[in-house]
């Protein structure tokens, strides 16, 4: 939510609390009551969006990493199982292409983790036949594929959440829209005809309906320049 935001939903959160105060002043007369029930119909979700907007995404990249290094995990530890294979079986090619740490896992992009990790996968599953001694069963090679399918997931999220920023930024500002113009067109129209019943109702609603540049409010105050220090008198001579 911008400032220019923030500061309109103050102004708007100030005015309800004078209409909810004065409530059996403009009940009775239906249309300001309608006006009143949209306006904070808008106000309601422009709360609820706003909650939804400060999503922290530090959760989703302590996930991404606990998720990256189970996969990495899973995967060297089946890799390491094939490389001895191959080295026994002088397979020199499957041999390289299985020759991984965990920290070459972990430590390279996700997208490429992602392609090496499957690789492993694969390869395994192409020699599984010939593994079973070396500790590699189809129960393993699945839990390999969840942990990458996860990853895979997790790594989306980042995405995602722009994404879904963006829808609640728009819709975020429709809300604005509405509740202005309930404000304005409705509201403000319709106060006036309580000014000889009860003028500070009508006082106490004006005042609310100004907006306050909270943001100003925090600004420095200009400091006082300071005062020079006299420079001392030339030509006197000192006592020896």
């Amino acid at each position: 939510m911008t400032t220019k935001q923030q500061n309109k939903l103050a102004m708007y959160l100030a005015t309800k609390s004078v209409l909810d105060a004065n409530n059996a002043v403009w009940q009775p007369l239906q249309a300001f009551a309608d006006g009143y029930t949209d306006f904070t119909s808008h106000v309601a979700r422009i709360q609820t969006l706003e909650l939804s907007q400060v999503t922290d995404s530090t959760g989703i990249a302590q996930d991404k990493k606990a998720s990256k290094a189970a996969m990495a995990t899973a995967a060297q530890t089946i890799a390491s199982a094939v490389h001895a294979y191959a080295v026994k079986t002088k397979n020199n090619t499957l041999a390289n292409e299985t020759d991984f740490t965990i920290s070459d896992l972990t430590g390279e992009r996700d997208a490429d983790a992602v392609k090496d990790c499957q690789n492993i996968h694969d390869l395994a599953n192409t020699n599984i036949a010939s593994l079973a001694a070396y500790g590699i069963t189809a129960a393993k090679l699945t839990a390999l594929q969840a942990n990458i399918d996860g990853f895979k997931a997790i790594v989306s999220k980042p995405r995602d959440n722009i994404v879904a920023g963006a829808t609640v930024t728009q819709q975020l500002s429709d809300e604005f829209d509405a509740a202005d113009e309930t404000l304005s067109e409705i509201l403000d129209g319709l106060i006036g005809q309580f000014s000889a019943t009860n003028a500070k109702f009508v006082s106490d609603y004006n005042n609310a309906r100004i907006i306050v540049d909270t943001s100003a409010s925090h600004a420095s105050p200009n400091q006082p320049t300071p005062t020079p220090t006299p420079a001392a008198p030339t030509g006197l001579k000192t006592k020896p």
